[in-house]
């Protein structure tokens, strides 16, 4: 029962604060000067007008006649305590808490006497502030004088207010003024769009009246990505270079964009997690209200151009459809039966030049469809900002655990991709693409949905730049990493983690984490001491590989940005380890992002590539290198500042999206508001290995996959290895490695030992080393 007791206490404690604070609202609410109090002689049994019966009469009366209208304070203070306890912030000393609370009320108090003087309410039978607020107050002027008093009864309501609610002064100003601001907003943005559209109906009616009515035409095949949105044709005579019986497409008027107005949160979720609060979306910057209007004439005339232009090359066909979106616009190209599709395809140049357009992508086919894709940029493009996906419902659904904000599709749909799933993400881009800005929205995005309870971050930085902002968040698991050794360190102690959180899992009889955090949560005290008892036994024996987790784990994410840079430091070690990660990490819940600037053959390697299905690609140098990260050329003619190709896993072909943009000050807010919350809690295991590394690269030799210590004399085949050698003559490193099957820096590793240990000789030139001892010496 006392077990029971205690793990509710802080609930049951929230309850009774609660149900105090409305007992006494309700008596205060419904308090009668006529009813029995001390104040007052009345029957006892006549009737009661307070709600809370003759008990809430005598204390509404009590509390009236103590402190006046500032009774009411008295319930706001209790019902802050009780949702201070619910939200898990209790304070460390409840008696100061409660003097706190007294000092506050009587503060309002004495600061209305000064200035209701001796004025009464309820029938002229209760000082506005009460007995003891006149009595405070008349004691101070005695002394200080009214003009004295005033400053210090400011003073001490003020400071009060700041120790009760235990928010920083610009709370209490700050907030009214954003609610009034977003009423105001709202309001106005609601008139203009109201005032535009009666204005634009009158329009719209003058040129009807004057013209004859027009049909409309729906296109035949919607494009994959713009389901649910018909095309329309504008079959009105224009002046173009056409011929009258040309056949105009089908253009989306429908997806114009709108007038921006505030966006607000499309689905309601709680902010306070246990201990934690998550950060609110007003923190980032609404999109300006002005909107890139697509211009009908303009995709009429570039249809021409585009049929003209193919034709001169003895391509026949026409175009079918157009879907403009928020950097390009993809015209669906069909052409006759006798075109080949490579014939279209060496066009790409050409036709940047017809279009007058920066740059030109050719889908070819577009998947499921008969015709071809042709993008062409925007002359004005729209921005994408962060606040418009993070607000969208479904990234706050259940079913994405890890939501990354990719922006928007080429209809102008929130695109948002689950990293749980994917399972691990390579970024590509060239400088000034976007990449970095992507990377940094895509964590940020997920801090908005997780506290360092369910999601921790691996930062490996080599710039200190571009995700200089995270340094100081609470959901780091181990301190930013910038130098090469380090990482390989954070890579191998990752390894270590996954096959522990596996031990777990198999313990548990869970598959992945998800359900092993559920079967965690319905452990019982005894249930967890016992698995206490098992690890505490298991590092007594020094069997620390064979330990396991017995609570809840959150996600991990290891961020590695120029992860061509690491390759080229330490490729051997990287690599190995960043497979063992890509290959086995995905149910332990542990996920990869690796951002490089140039995807290299010897960066982006066989086994990389096949391990980590889900990439991105901003516009890089060369066909090459969009070859490497996409498996087909087309990112080297992508526009720069947030224009991408995705490619999902499972898929053929990628999709063009258009990135997030997140200003300075957005993420700053963001990792402050973090920050402000908690320190970084690295973990204990992590700092020691990073701390144990030291400075030989030698000593980070990913073989030992098991990720015990990283000195070779604790290496479980040390002893079996020196008692082979001082059965020989001489021994080299190639050699350990074919006798013992073991990875060549581990063998040259433990070559090192001996000769330092002098068990063997130096160096001698190609041939072995000497052995220098014809026993092992005891272990």
């Amino acid at each position: 029962m006392s077990q029971l007791l205690k793990k509710f206490k802080n609930d049951i404690f929230g309850v009774l604060w609660l149900a105090l604070a409305v007992f006494i609202a309700l008596s205060l609410f419904s308090f009668h000067p006529e009813d029995p109090s001390f104040n007052s002689i009345g029957a006892d049994f006549q009737k009661v007008h307070n709600f809370c019966g003759y008990f809430g009469s005598f204390l509404a009366d009590i509390l009236f006649q103590s402190v006046g209208i500032c009774s009411w304070l008295l319930v706001v203070a209790l019902g802050h305590k009780a949702f201070t306890i619910f939200s898990g912030k209790t304070r460390e000393k409840p008696m100061a808490e409660h003097v706190i609370s007294v000092l506050f009320v009587l503060s309002y108090a004495s600061l209305i006497a000064l200035y209701t003087e001796s004025s009464k309410i309820y029938q002229d039978q209760i000082y506005w502030s009460g007995v003891l607020g006149n009595i405070i107050t008349q004691s101070l002027i005695r002394v200080f004088n009214p003009a004295g008093v005033a400053v210090i009864l400011w003073t001490s309501t003020i400071v009060f207010t700041l120790l009760q609610f235990q928010k920083p002064l610009s709370f209490f100003y700050k907030h009214p003024q954003r609610l009034w601001l977003s009423i105001y907003h709202d309001l106005r943005d609601k008139f203009t769009i109201w005032w535009k559209a009666r204005k634009l109906m009158q329009v719209v009616s003058k040129k009807r009246s004057a013209q004859p009515a027009s049909h409309t035409v729906r296109a035949q095949d919607p494009i994959a990505i713009s389901e649910n949105k018909s095309l329309f044709a504008d079959n009105q005579s224009s002046e173009s270079t056409v011929e009258e019986e040309s056949y105009l497409p089908p253009i989306a008027q429908d997806m114009q964009p709108l007038k921006k107005r505030k966006v607000v949160m499309k689905k309601k979720v709680s902010r306070n997690v246990e201990n934690w609060e998550l950060p609110n979306i007003k923190m980032l910057e609404d999109p300006p209200d002005t909107a890139v209007k697509v211009d009908p004439a303009e995709i009429k005339r570039k249809t021409a151009l585009l049929e003209d232009k193919l034709k001169q090359f003895s391509v026949n066909g026409k175009v079918v459809g157009v879907l403009p979106g928020p950097a390009v616009t993809l015209f669906e190209y069909k052409p006759n039966v006798d075109v080949k599709i490579s014939k279209i395809t060496d066009l790409a140049d050409d036709l940047s030049l017809a279009l007058s357009s920066e740059s030109v992508r050719i889908i070819a086919p577009i998947p499921g469809r008969d015709v071809v894709g042709i993008e062409t940029s925007n002359t004005k493009r729209e921005t994408v900002f962060l606040k418009e996906i993070v607000a969208d419902e479904e990234f706050w659904s259940e079913e994405k655990a890890l939501p990354l904000a990719l922006g928007k599709q080429a209809n102008g749909e929130p695109q948002i991709v689950d990293l749980r799933k994917m399972p691990h993400l390579m970024v590509a881009g060239s400088t000034g693409s976007g990449k970095s800005v992507f990377v940094v929205s895509c964590l940020t995005g997920l801090l908005f949905k997780h506290s360092p309870k369910t999601l921790r971050l691996i930062v490996v930085d080599p710039k200190q730049v571009d995700l200089a902002a995270f340094h100081k968040v609470p959901h780091l698991l181990m301190p930013p990493i910038c130098e090469a050794r380090k990482a390989v360190v954070a890579l191998k102690w990752s390894v270590k983690e996954m096959e522990k959180r596996y031990r777990s899992m198999s313990r548990f009889g869970a598959r992945n984490l998800e359900e092993y955090n559920d079967k965690i949560k319905k452990l019982t005290s005894e249930e967890l001491e016992e698995h206490q008892q098992i690890n505490d036994d298991l590092i007594e024996a020094n069997k620390q590989h064979e330990t396991y987790h017995f609570q809840q784990l959150p996600y991990i994410v290891v961020v590695i940005e120029e992860f061509a840079d690491l390759m080229t430091v330490d490729k051997g070690n990287v690599e190995s380890l960043v497979v063992r990660l890509a290959q086995m990490a995905r149910a332990s819940g542990m996920h990869l992002i690796l951002a490089m600037q140039s995807p290299r053959k010897d960066v982006v390697t066989g086994l990389i590539k096949t391990n980590i299905p889900g990439r991105i690609s901003f516009k890089v140098a060369s066909k090459m290198d969009s070859r490497i990260i996409l498996d087909e050329g087309g990112a080297e003619r992508l526009l720069a500042r947030g224009d991408m190709l995705y490619l999902a896993p499972g898929v053929v072909k990628p999709q063009r999206h258009h990135g997030p943009w997140l200003s300075e000050k957005e993420i700053n807010d963001i990792m402050n508001f973090w920050s402000a919350q908690s320190e970084p809690d690295y973990e204990a295991d992590a700092l020691k290995m990073m701390e144990g590394s030291g400075g030989s690269m030698m000593s980070l030799d990913p073989s030992d996959m098991s990720g015990d210590d990283v000195d070779p004399e604790s290496d479980d085949r040390y002893q079996e290895i020196l008692t082979w050698i001082a059965t020989q003559k001489g021994v080299s490193a190639s050699l350990l490695q074919r006798r013992f099957r073991l990875g060549y820096p581990r063998a040259a590793r433990m070559i090192e030992v001996f000769e330092a240990e002098g068990v063997v000789g130096p160096p001698n030139g190609s041939k072995p080393r000497e052995v220098l001892i014809n026993k092992a010496p005891n272990p």
